[in-house]
């Protein structure tokens, strides 16, 4: 009993001599300080570009995620310098990237612009990534480095790279209706596309010219714009106005195209002429001018020329032009054929559309137009007038009432005549036989007298 109670005294100071020793053996100083940093770095998860099918002489952005692996440790001042050696070269751009601080399990996104030289063949190429940075553990600052790498796939254009150099094309255009007509204000959309499936196009100017049916109605006649994109499209829109002179037709808008891109890592320009057609449709513009029967007197059952004039004062071709004649209840009385009238000129009638009424009293009458324009559409133009039907005027018919009138009062007249004629003839009688008489007496008073002397 007393020697297991002296054996377990022994051991029990050994272990109280041994533990201190072993404790200071399996706790140095820093390593504590170890175990951190084997956390603490940098890498990247994922990447992206912005396009899947890299050529030579393309443009391209790289974009990755850089993550810091430490759960419990911030990164500060990281260094990122980005390397793609022969194939691939920064574009107007400088190769280092600055980050300020990364924490602990973070991540940021890293985007760069690269060039892809002509010289690169068909295959993968990398882009490197190489980081320096620093973090903190126990108060100490600590500085690493790491690198890593990204594959790039390259396409080598091939002898049809030809086929590539971009080209613009217009892809659609309106305005604003199926046609426009003189005069008319209207507003030309169009939608430009580079045909490129792998090259940008810069400094696009386009000019755009009416020709000699349509003006810029805003502003200048050019448009332009600092880039499209390989494959892109955009849609432009200028407002024009169409000269009222122009007679109707199918008329240009030209979009005349100049633009650069980069082949070869050389500047290239190209150009394009790209027509877009606008139907024009002139308004018609005809009237009667004069109808003679308007406010007339006509008589009854005797024919009479409703004779008029038209005037064709627009820009349009009147064809297979028929005038008719209607009563106010729709009855076709007249009908001629009267042709074409060409524009700015007149049609006079002769002797066109001769009607008889047959009908007492006022009338209202329509005189009709019916054409084709120059689209073959049917149109047509009425006029409405009035018109008084009487019975037949007897122009001598007062000379007849005058004449049997003087008549009956000569024949009245005749016996007093007469009788003032015959008294005149007695009068004179008696007058001539009286003086005879009285002369006879006188003539014997002489006589008696010489005989008595």
């Amino acid at each position: 009993m007393k020697l297991s109670k002296t054996i377990l005294a022994v051991l029990t100071a050994l272990i109280m001599i041994i533990a201190p020793q072993a404790y200071c053996f399996a706790a140095p100083a820093d390593a504590g300080q170890s175990q951190t940093a084997a956390y603490v770095g940098l890498i990247s998860d994922s990447f992206w570009l912005s396009d899947d099918d890299i050529r030579n002489g393309d443009i391209f952005e790289l974009s990755f995620n850089l993550k810091n692996t430490s759960k419990t440790t911030d990164i500060k001042n990281i260094n990122l310098r980005l390397s793609g050696g022969e194939a691939f070269s920064i574009a107007n751009d400088i190769d280092t990237v600055y980050i300020e601080s990364l924490a602990k399990g973070g991540n940021t996104e890293i985007s760069k612009s690269f060039y892809c030289s002509t010289a690169a063949e068909t295959g993968m190429y990398p882009i490197t990534v190489s980081a320096s940075y620093e973090y903190t553990i126990n108060g100490e600052i600590q500085q690493a480095s790491t690198e890593f790498s990204i594959t790039v796939k390259v396409t080598k254009s091939g002898s049809n790279s030809m086929m590539l150099t971009p080209q613009v094309l217009v892809t659609g255009f309106s305005y604003g209706g199926k046609e426009i007509n003189g005069g008319e204000i209207f507003t030309l959309s169009f939608t430009v596309k580079n045909n490129s499936s792998t090259t940008d196009i810069k400094n696009i100017i386009i000019k755009l010219s009416g020709g000699e049916s349509f003006v810029v109605a805003d502003g200048t006649d050019t448009v332009s714009m600092d880039t499209l994109g390989a494959g892109k499209s955009t849609t432009l829109s200028k407002s024009f106005k169409c000269l009222s002179g122009v007679q109707s037709g199918v008329y240009p808008v030209t979009a005349a195209v100049s633009y650069e891109y980069i082949d070869d890592s050389a500047k290239q320009a190209g150009s394009a002429d790209l027509t877009m057609s606008v139907p024009v449709v002139q308004p018609d513009k005809v009237q009667f001018q004069s109808i003679d029967l308007m406010d007339k007197t006509v008589t009854i059952n005797e024919e009479t020329d409703c004779a008029f004039s038209l005037v064709n004062s627009g820009q349009t071709r009147l064809s297979n032009g028929t005038v008719k004649l209607f009563d106010a209840a729709g009855k076709e009385l007249a009908s001629a054929y009267i042709g074409n009238i060409e524009p700015g000129s007149q049609f006079t009638s002769n002797y066109t559309l001769p009607v008889t009424l047959t009908e007492l009293g006022a009338k209202k009458l329509t005189l009709v137009l019916e054409y084709d324009n120059e689209n073959l559409e049917k149109k047509s133009i009425e006029q409405e007038f009035s018109v008084t039907v009487e019975e037949m005027f007897d122009p001598f018919e007062n000379l007849y009432t005058d004449d049997e009138t003087n008549s009956t009062e000569s024949r009245s007249n005749v016996p007093v005549i007469i009788g003032i004629c015959v008294g005149a003839v007695v009068l004179i009688v008696i007058i001539i036989v009286t003086a005879k008489v009285v002369k006879k007496k006188k003539a014997k008073k002489g006589s008696d007298f010489n005989e008595e002397i």
